[in-house]
């Protein structure tokens, strides 16, 4: 007879099963949290207009302008220059129906049910953009993404923050481009975690690197990228993949020197959850420790400090990663309700936020809910 460890069931306040995030109800949110708790979610998602790049783009983009339309069973798709850039086999009512991921009043109710007090907001389309070979129009896009985004947070301007997406192929052009996100009232900034055709490991990088540490602007990298779902078992097989995707990414910034040549950049990686961060460190440790003759450039610490000294990692729900926290550090976690997505933890949020307040130290879980949000981005 075989024994299934209790703890590898879902730990998930919401059970086995779960209605898709447009037919979840919020129930009441139970008991209170302990007072001058300011809840953030430092992952959220925005639903694009049909419009918006139609309308917003320079005359000249008229004709060459995305197209985001729906059909008649309400599913979402989108076209660029000729092509495509729906996911097949996506069920995009799954992940883009909640009224409130377009309606900017719905996501108020919602965030007031479930007691939110800010949102950090990401795209939902927008990054399906960043293989558009037609680089002015790329970047005309962005651009039309960004004023769109900065206009929706105006409704809330203390409750909404919305991310702007940094121009992140020209890397002499990311000091004004900055400049220009700071006038749209952005506090939080992205750029794609791994963009075709660019490497951030490159000397010709070093101009947006160093922009971006002049600026105070924390970068922010989300999953989400590259979507496979062909096949048997392949929305599965890439969701495990995706939900822990940031290995790469953090020895890609740590090995190559850019950490280190920028101690004041601050690097969050969103929705990966944060159970990978002490065997990341620990591997990373150990791989420099035994290649220390082959890497380069040689490094004045161990991979695992720049960890401390540059990252963040964002979560939903992460029992595990909550249990390695001495391992992580407190401070360097923020809490996360991904809202509507089907993993956001939309209809159980207000018990999945007390469950940190039972996981940990109520000053560490103050920080991981929303305190140390309003201190990276200066919300």
């Amino acid at each position: 007879m075989t024994t299934i460890p209790e703890s590898t069931s879902v730990p998930s306040a919401a059970g086995h099963s779960i209605a898709w995030p447009r037919d979840r109800e919020i129930p009441l949110q139970g008991e209170p949290l302990p007072a001058g708790t300011v809840v953030v979610s430092a992952d959220s998602h925005v639903m694009e207009t049909a419009d918006l790049w139609k309308e917003r783009l320079p005359a000249r983009f008229k004709d060459d302008a995305p197209r985001l339309w729906w059909d008649d069973e309400g599913y979402s798709h989108l076209e660029a220059e000729g092509r495509s850039l729906d996911v097949p086999g996506l069920n995009t009512m799954l992940v883009e129906g909640r009224e409130g991921m377009l309606d900017v009043d719905e996501r108020i109710k919602d965030l007031d049910a479930e007691g939110v007090d800010k949102d950090v907001i990401f795209p939902q389309r927008t990054l399906s953009l960043v293989g558009l070979q037609n680089l002015e129009l790329r970047d005309a896009c962005m651009r039309a993404y960004n004023e769109f985004l900065s206009d929706y947070c105006k409704a809330y301007p203390d409750r909404l923050y919305g991310v702007g997406i940094l121009n992140w192929w020209e890397p002499d052009a990311a000091r004004d481009n900055l400049q220009e996100l700071k006038e749209l009232g952005f506090k939080v900034m992205e750029i794609p975690s791994s963009p075709p055709g660019v490497f951030y490991n490159s000397r010709a990088m070093e101009p947006m690197w160093d922009a971006i540490e002049e600026s105070g602007f924390p970068v922010s990298f989300h999953i989400g990228e590259n979507v496979q779902t062909r096949g048997l078992g392949a929305l599965g097989t890439f969701q495990m993949q995706q939900f822990s995707p940031f290995r790469r990414l953090f020895g890609l910034m740590t090995f190559s020197g850019i950490l280190e040549r920028h101690p004041n950049l601050n690097l969050i990686f969103t929705e990966g959850g944060i159970h990978w961060v002490p065997a990341a460190l620990f591997d990373a440790d150990r791989i420099y420790r035994d290649f220390e003759t082959e890497v380069n450039p040689k490094l004045a610490n161990p991979p695992s400090y720049y960890w401390w000294q540059n990252c963040y990692a964002t979560f939903q729900e992460d029992p595990i990663g909550l249990e390695l926290l001495h391992h992580i550090g407190p401070h360097k976690v923020l809490w996360a309700s991904d809202y509507p997505h089907p993993e956001s933890t939309l209809g159980y949020t207000a018990q999945t936020v007390r469950d940190i307040f039972v996981a940990t130290t109520e000053e560490n879980a103050k920080a991981i809910v929303g305190g140390t949000a309003c201190e990276l981005w200066g919300l």
